[in-house]
């Protein structure tokens, strides 16, 4: 759905999503090409809703990786990272990231959203994912999109199920091999405070994972 709204004398666009079960991610996002063929994707984290429980508190301690994917085509787009947020199930970030990617590279590019509950002791438990893409949002322009996206949890999706039925391809039995690996593994660990942070190093992301199959 999209709905036009008014807001402090500045027209704002809001697109949105059903929500799947598995909760909704609410962020605003713009692209602005600048003169040197680079672009810069302005990504602002508001908040997560209706996640779900992972914690025997019934709460979660989620936090939210964003990637630009695929990362043959994006190698200078680091993984970005939220701040973790402590036994809730509706998160509010407010969080700023910022992407530059090659213009020419916007048609090829998704933003790939994936909320994590955060365990000490434990591997993190993945909570679920989202993904736009880059050609669906507004370049430009002083207007930000509003979005709201439904999370997905890959191993319940249909697309997913058909891609695990198809033995004979051997693209599509390593694509789901590696997203039940990188699922099944403790990959990150993120900052609890301050501002969002870039995650580098040895730890390699679920999208990146999947875009490099």
């Amino acid at each position: 759905a999209v709905v036009s709204t008014q807001s402090t004398g500045e027209q704002s666009e809001e697109r949105g999503e059903r929500s799947t079960g598995a909760g909704v991610i609410d962020l605003k996002l713009s692209l602005k090409e600048r003169r040197d063929g680079k672009a810069i994707l302005f990504a602002k984290l508001l908040g997560a809703r209706e996640l779900i429980a992972l914690d025997t508190n019934g709460k979660s301690d989620p936090f939210i990786q964003l990637q630009v994917v695929p990362h043959h085509l994006f190698p200078d787009c680091e993984l970005k990272q939220s701040t973790v947020k402590k036994s809730t199930l509706e998160p509010i970030y407010n969080e700023m990231f910022e992407f530059i990617i090659p213009q020419d590279q916007i048609c090829n590019g998704v933003l790939v959203l994936t909320v994590f509950d955060y365990d000490f002791i434990s591997a993190n438990d993945f909570e679920g994912e989202a993904m736009v893409r880059l050609t669906d949002l507004p370049r430009n322009s002083e207007q930000h999109v509003k979005w709201t996206m439904a999370l997905h949890r890959p191993q319940q999706d249909s697309i997913y199920k058909i891609l695990a039925g198809r033995v004979n391809d051997k693209v599509a039995c390593k694509f789901v091999d590696i997203r039940r690996k990188a699922m099944e593994a403790e990959e990150f660990m993120p900052a609890e405070s301050g501002e969002g942070a870039s995650t580098t190093g040895s730890k390699v992301s679920l999208a990146q994972r999947s875009s490099e199959s």
